[in-house]
């Protein structure tokens, strides 16, 4: 219990240190500014100040400011004083090494770049939500846009083309330009995997997947909204690596090992010829992804120098199982079950 608590506290020090390291004049949460861009920093800041069990405080006249960096090298430790609801002022000492577990999973991957960890946000990212199921009442990530994912597919679910997908991109205001985290309610949903690849696809180089996505944000208790946020609309240029789209020909060409990501009952009822059955609950355990050697478990029937092309119904499927060969380092692709329907 103490240590989850550790765990906790020091995410929350994180937060409100980032903000703090840029000045007083530095009021935009993650994501931009919005009517409640003060909200980020007085929440983290409330939260750090509030009694968490398990963690000893003792009341000192020292005034400092945390010291606390999202960046710094795990197992180094924290410091932090702030002022309690009483007026006095409590002071904790957090080991960064209750970090290690979300910190060091990038490293369990070769490509683990593009998972983003709680504790690795910054004010400079563009926080985006991607989920499809979203109410007015829903909290949210402080500062986060709404996109569905499903915003970027046509109403018979195919995919929208690079000039619609940037038009969204560019009236949510997001540029090319800005560093994005997706996230979704949910990772297993793979609405963020499938937004993630969908901005590699257009070129989008400063992107990363919210690593255990909502989910793990709210079980560490931090800061939510529920108000609507937007951003001035702007010009989002695409620039796309049409190798990470398959089509037709490609997957017909032998030249790919070819994995299906559909439900295991329609895998029986046909698919593609050759083609290998990876489930996305085979990836998975407790909402998140695998760690690297149970992922090569997975994958051990794939050979790593040949290319692998991905396919599903609804391209969340397929997108999930894509990040994780990424992360793997494996050459992979995105096709979908309908083109290949629509060429028989």
């Amino acid at each position: 219990m103490q240590r989850y608590s550790l765990f906790v506290l020091g995410i929350a020090l994180a937060l409100a240190a980032m903000t703090q390291s840029f000045g007083t004049d530095a009021k935009c949460p993650p994501g931009g500014c919005s009517s409640g861009q003060d909200d980020w920093q007085k929440a983290a800041q409330e939260f750090i100040n509030s009694d968490v069990p398990g963690i000893e405080t003792s009341s000192s006249t020292n005034s400092g400011s945390g010291n606390f960096d999202a960046g710094q090298p795990v197992g180094s430790s924290v410091s932090s004083t702030s002022s309690g609801t009483s007026g006095n002022t409590k002071s904790s000492t957090v080991s960064n090494a209750d970090f290690v577990e979300a910190d060091s999973r990038a490293g369990l991957f070769l490509k683990g770049e593009y998972l983003k960890p709680l504790s690795g946000i910054s004010q400079s990212d563009t926080m985006v939500d991607v989920s499809n199921q979203r109410s007015k009442n829903d909290g949210n990530i402080i500062g986060a846009i709404n996109i569905p994912s499903k915003s970027f597919l046509n109403d018979d679910g195919t995919l929208k083309s690079v000039a619609d997908a940037a038009k969204v991109l560019g009236n949510a205001g997001i540029s090319s330009r800005d560093s994005v985290i997706v996230y979704s309610d949910n990772f297993s949903s793979g609405e963020s995997t499938f937004v993630f690849w969908l901005l590699r696809y257009l070129g989008h180089e400063d992107v990363r997947a919210l690593d255990g996505g909502l989910e793990d944000w709210k079980k560490a208790s931090l800061p939510l909204e529920t108000k609507q946020n937007a951003r001035n609309p702007t010009e989002y240029t695409p620039n796309p690596e049409q190798e990470l789209l398959a089509d037709y020909d490609y997957v017909t060409s032998g030249s790919a090992q070819l994995v299906d990501a559909r439900d295991f009952l329609e895998y029986g009822k046909g698919r593609i010829p050759g083609a290998a059955y990876i489930g996305t609950e085979s990836l998975l355990e407790d909402g998140r992804l695998k760690s690297g050697s149970e992922l090569n478990d997975t994958f051990a029937k794939l050979k790593i120098n040949r290319p692998v092309v991905v396919y599903s119904s609804d391209f969340m499927s397929a997108s999930l199982v894509w990040y994780a060969l990424q992360l793997m380092g494996f050459d992979s692709r995105v096709y979908s079950w309908q083109d290949w329907q629509a060429h028989k």
